[in-house]
């Protein structure tokens, strides 16, 4: 996966670009900014604090702090309060939350910096499922973009298994959100109760929809 990760970082961008990385300090975002490291890129992380969890979410947050120190990367922390935005603008808390870190990634990068998010193969696997039970077109089915506009996701071709992987093997400590249990959202219940057992009758089905998905961008 190292060299994987390595090869599409320098796919995606050029040395010395300016990369805003979004770090929630869960293992998909902390594999990301470890096989970044080193590279002559000008790193700042960015961790969004979305205030939902209480102490949880002040503990992702210490946490994803005391990683930049030990790896000399600078951060940026943003709290904000994502549940009085939602309920404002008429969204749901996921919806709210996406837009606001995109908002905040955007105004850190400005017109020349890029943006990196962690989205692996495993969340791509779910975005395409999620289109294809609402009702969609190829676009859809296509899931989620390796690159838009200044926007890359360099971890697309792995699964959140190796990714997990990975970190165990590098001594990365990283930290779960218990809300991903919670089954009365859609994308959980996706993820938690119907992925496993498509990958029961095809266990390497989570990289076969990002091909699936690379072929229909293509058409």
């Amino acid at each position: 996966m190292n060299q994987l990760l390595s090869d599409t970082l320098h796919n995606m961008l050029n040395p010395c670009d300016f990369v805003v990385a979004g770090v929630s300090g869960g293992a998909d975002s902390l594999a990301m900014k470890f096989g970044g490291h080193g590279l002559q890129l000008r790193l700042l992380a960015c961790h969004v604090n979305h205030m939902l969890r209480g102490e949880e979410s002040m503990r992702d947050q210490r946490h994803v702090e005391q990683i930049c120190r030990q790896w000399e990367i600078p951060l940026q922390v943003v709290q904000t309060d994502v549940k009085t935005l939602a309920a404002e603008s008429g969204k749901s808390l996921e919806e709210a939350g996406r837009d606001e870190r995109y908002r905040i990634f955007s105004e850190l990068a400005g017109k020349t910096g890029k943006i990196a998010t962690a989205h692996t193969s495993s969340d791509n696997y779910e975005t395409i499922l999620f289109h294809l039970i609402r009702g969609t077109g190829l676009k859809g089915l296509c899931g989620i973009p390796a690159v838009r506009g200044n926007i890359v996701r360099p971890l697309l071709k792995i699964t959140r298994a190796e990714v997990e992987e990975y970190c165990r093997k590098n001594q990365i400590a990283f930290m779960t959100d218990s809300t991903n249990n919670d089954t009365k959202y859609s994308r959980n219940k996706i993820r938690q109760e119907i992925i496993p057992k498509l990958l029961e009758i095809n266990p390497n089905g989570e990289k076969q929809a990002a091909r699936m998905a690379v072929l229909l961008s293509q058409d």
